[in-house]
């Protein structure tokens, strides 16, 4: 079993990432792949595959990556199943603080600067969306250490929060009320449409630092996954780790969203899956949550390209049909 689960998930991950890069409006065939690697193929192919479906699938898997770690922090962090960069505002804190800066750059700049605003700050967008993620972060910490929310009602809190946020960021659309709006509503539905090479060199930077750190930090997990009491007991400081932890489940959460909008129930559903293939072995679920996490984001965006066919269904979309029923799942079980 051990064997089957260390090798299975590269295994898919790759059949994943060939099938996305075979499928969609443009057939392409493994023999057309295998004319790319000799340096053949037309420039139709080049284009369809090396131009638009291979950085979209590298970049998935990254945004899936990010999300499924964020996700498994958060939930040590909170001792909350439920817990999730989504669930509790921190993706829409992140998207808030982006659209803020876009409009109030559109009133300063004119109205048809904010056709050019997104493309301009592609490589602002993760440092605006880790402002917006470090304040709802913020609020949620103070809320939680202040009030000493139960797991299932942070949960609530959180998403209130988030609803607020979503809320707050549909007004500043109105406010905005340009054309620019459309693409903004479309990355806010979670999407990988439209993802070249300049997206995945602006979000690696961020994954070359926080991936790495990530799986470094296993063992103060592993006393974060103790009682509280015992781990105080061991001089082991809950709060400043917690602390970091949180900081860094925003920073991977909110560098994602910068790319690809909140891709929802990623980091409910691959921590759970990842604790259930390497029960009691924190360095593994870390392995586990990067590989699932890129496995769902590139399997469920093939899969909307694919269904709607030669129109696009956004992987956030997808995410979400999945992810609600196990969502509402873990509700009922209250764990």
């Amino acid at each position: 079993m051990r064997l089957l689960s260390t090798l299975g998930l590269p295994l898919l991950l790759l059949l994943a990432g060939l099938t996305a890069l075979v499928q969609g409006a443009a057939q392409v065939h493994l023999s057309n792949l295998a004319e790319l690697l000799a340096g053949e193929g037309g420039e139709h192919l080049h284009r369809v595959v090396l131009d638009y479906r291979l950085p979209r699938v590298l970049l998935g898997a990254l945004v899936g990556a990010h999300f499924a770690l964020a996700g498994y922090l958060l939930q040590l962090i909170t001792r909350n199943p439920l817990a999730d960069a989504g669930v509790l505002g921190i993706s829409s804190g992140s998207g808030l603080a982006a659209v803020t800066v876009f409009v109030l750059l559109s009133r300063l700049m004119g109205q048809d600067a904010g056709y050019q605003l997104v493309p301009v700050t592609l490589a602002w967008l993760p440092w605006l969306t880790l402002a917006g993620g470090l304040l709802s972060g913020a609020l949620l910490w103070w809320l939680w250490r202040r009030t000493g929310l139960s797991p299932v009602r942070l949960a609530v809190v959180g998403a209130t929060c988030a609803a607020i946020f979503s809320a707050l960021l549909m007004g500043a659309l109105v406010l905005w009320g340009q054309a620019t709006s459309e693409v903004i509503i479309l990355w806010l539905a979670g999407t990988l449409y439209g993802a070249g090479w300049d997206r995945l060199w602006a979000l690696l930077p961020w994954s070359l630092v926080l991936l790495p750190l990530v799986t470094l930090l296993s063992r103060p997990m592993l006393m974060l996954s103790l009682d509280s009491q015992k781990a105080h007991t061991l001089g082991f400081d809950v709060t400043r780790w917690s602390g970091l932890m949180l900081a860094l489940a925003v920073a991977l959460a909110a560098s994602a969203v910068a790319m690809s909008g909140p891709v929802g129930f990623v980091g409910i559903l691959v921590p759970y899956l990842a604790r259930r293939l390497y029960p009691n072995r924190i360095s593994a679920q870390l392995w586990g949550c990067m590989l699932l996490g890129a496995l769902l984001v590139v399997a469920g965006d093939t899969l909307g390209r694919v269904v709607m066919s030669p129109f696009e269904l956004p992987v956030g979309v997808v995410t979400a049909l999945v992810g609600c029923p196990f969502f509402l799942y873990l509700l009922n079980r209250k764990v």
